[in-house]
């Protein structure tokens, strides 16, 4: 075992795969330790009688070919590699009570026309709450997206993009829930956006942050979900 390494990343999830390669990529003697049989934590697979199977997440932002949001593209580009994957037309098919079958398309006005043919009453409600949903993307996807905790790129990113960060200071304190009230009443189209927001952030509208349902709902139509040829294993 080479003894000089300048950094050892413990764990070879996504997390920990993406750090060690961008830190090669800079000219550091990386190593890896993982105590599983093969690297990608929940980007890993395994077999079964010839058919491969995920083992965690199937559906995989970061993908895109433009923007600051493609993170796992601008990752793989560090270190010389590209990953082809499969355009998934449709993000989420909702089966739901009161026969709400709506499926998220990729292209978004395909995905409101399909949500306003369920509540054409709240057509303008719909549409303004999206909209505000890009608001936060479009500041977000205007800056490189690095650590929030970090102070010096914090202050770098206001430098850089000082109308960017004003424009997200007016999200930080608002959750999804007062964002949607805001424009919608319709008390079943508000339980829809609150599955929006279980679907994604695994808590409700009220708990999520405007600025995380800002990237993810937008996002999905921006970079979208891009599923990688021959499996998530391949990311690893």
């Amino acid at each position: 075992m080479n003894p000089s390494f300048d950094v050892i990343v413990i764990g070879s999830g996504i997390g920990g795969l993406v750090t060690a390669t961008q830190l090669a990529a800079k000219g550091a003697q990386v190593l890896v330790l993982e105590s599983y049989l093969i690297p990608g934590g929940s980007s890993g697979y395994f077999e079964r009688q010839g058919y491969r199977f995920d083992v965690g997440a199937s559906m995989i932002f970061g993908f895109g070919e433009k923007g600051t949001t493609n993170l796992l593209t601008r990752a793989l580009d560090a270190v010389n590699v590209s990953q082809e994957t499969i355009i998934d037309p449709v993000q989420i098919h909702y089966h739901l009570p009161n026969e709400l079958d709506l499926k998220v398309e990729r292209v978004y006005e395909k995905f409101l026309q399909n949500l306003i043919a369920y509540f054409r009453h709240e057509e303008t409600g719909i549409r303004r709450f999206y909209d505000e949903c890009w608001k936060v993307f479009n500041c977000l996807n205007s800056m490189d997206l690095l650590s929030l905790e970090e102070p010096r790129y914090l202050l770098r990113t206001f430098w850089q993009h000082p109308l960017s960060c004003l424009g997200l200071v007016k999200y930080l304190p608002q959750n999804v829930g007062d964002v949607a009230r805001r424009y919608i009443k319709d008390p079943e189209l508000l339980k829809f956006i609150d599955m929006e927001c279980y679907c994604w952030s695994v808590v409700s509208a009220d708990m999520t942050p405007m600025i995380n349902a800002g990237m993810v709902f937008s996002d999905r139509h921006y970079g979208g979900v891009n599923y990688p040829k021959g499996g998530v294993g391949q990311i690893a």
